[in-house]
């Protein structure tokens, strides 16, 4: 293990971790985000708040992870609990513990607000990550994910005319 420390993420940690989901995508082979420090600044910390986060930070004080994620709400159980968006290690710094650290800072934090569960999506091209998760005990759920979004999402607002 390394000497890491787990902190709540600050606007000055933006560019780093816009750069570390730009790593991300391109492990999955996904396309970029368009994720970028000013979308990190607004929507972790601005009046549009969306999301919190967590970093983990060596002794030298550089950030080698990161995990993104929200609040958010189970009818069948009737609990809060978390959404995890992102959650990312530095290649050289995989397999010391650190991924495994973010998430436990993340369920203490789930954990206070009396919450009860977190969920999360994996890339299915994340092979790691697809194993780690199983490690520490995440349940693979057989189910349909749907997005809508740009002229999609603009024909079913009642507000917007395409």
């Amino acid at each position: 293990m390394v000497d890491i420390k787990i902190r709540a993420g600050t606007p000055s940690d933006g560019c780093i971790i816009a750069a570390m989901a730009a790593e991300l995508s391109l492990h999955e082979e996904a396309p970029m985000p368009l994720f970028d420090k000013e979308k990190f600044e607004q929507f972790g910390f601005g009046k549009q708040k969306m999301f919190n986060v967590l970093v983990a930070e060596l002794k030298n004080r550089s950030v080698c992870g990161y995990v993104l994620f929200c609040n958010s709400f189970h009818v069948g159980l009737g609990t809060p609990g978390f959404n995890m968006l992102d959650l990312y290690v530095e290649k050289k710094f995989r397999r010391k513990g650190i991924a495994k650290s973010l998430m436990q800072a993340m369920a203490d934090l789930c954990l206070e607000i009396d919450g009860g569960w977190i969920t999360w999506q994996c890339h299915p091209n994340n092979k790691d990550a697809l194993e780690y998760y199983k490690s520490i005990g995440g349940r693979q759920y057989k189910s349909v994910d749907f997005e809508i979004g740009g002229n999609d999402l603009r024909r079913l607002s009642s507000k917007v005319k395409v």
